[in-house]
């Protein structure tokens, strides 16, 4: 029996869930409460908080869905004596066309709920604190490919760096929708 199958891989990835989504929720508690306590601007469009929470969130969810993806290659691939930080993993992640789709469709995924978040946490201009959710990956990725420590291409990147801020936005878009509909709900004729 292969012990990393699909089955153990879920397995790793709902502990991972757990053992960082207890923290995640009361970071999300926390935020929503200093929401509520700082006082709101007249003009303001944008939310610090949301941005910042939205931003964390992002690279803390990619971190946290993505290794069991390494934990998996490093296993599969017999890679458990790599020294650390060593590029073998990624460059292996890349060369396999699934697993690198898989890595992705991780990342864009927390992108969008990083946007999300930032929009729920602002509760206005959704769009625009969605949008401004990706600071932290963008500059990760700036940064990234500055010191040439990444060996993809600067197309690659170029694309990943557009990306980012775009599903982030998207992220805002959802949860403007979600706002939309649930107020139209609200606000709908009566029934009588």
């Amino acid at each position: 029996m292969d012990f990393f199958s699909p089955l153990h891989l879920l397995i790793l990835l709902f502990t991972a869930l757990i053992l960082f989504g207890i923290p995640l929720l009361f970071l999300f508690l926390l935020a929503r409460w200093l929401d509520k306590t700082l006082q709101r601007r007249p003009g303001i469009r944008v939310s610090i908080l949301g941005i910042v929470v939205g931003g964390i969130v992002y690279v803390v969810a990619s971190g946290l869905l993505g290794t069991p993806l390494a934990i998996y290659v490093m296993v599969k691939e017999d890679l458990l004596h790599a020294p650390p930080g060593s590029p073998v993993i990624a460059s292996t992640i890349h060369a396999n066309g699934w697993l690198y789709g898989l890595e992705l469709a991780i990342g864009l995924a927390c992108s969008i709920l990083g946007g999300y978040v930032a929009a729920w946490i602002a509760k206005h201009d959704e769009l625009l604190n969605g949008l401004l959710s990706s600071f932290l990956c963008t500059a990760i990725g700036v940064y990234t490919i500055a010191s040439g420590r990444d060996p993809q291409s600067a197309l690659s990147h170029t694309l990943l760096l557009v990306a980012s801020p775009a599903f982030a936005f998207l992220g805002g878009y959802v949860r403007q929708r979600y706002k939309g509909r649930s107020m139209s709900g609200i606000t709908g004729p009566s029934p009588n």
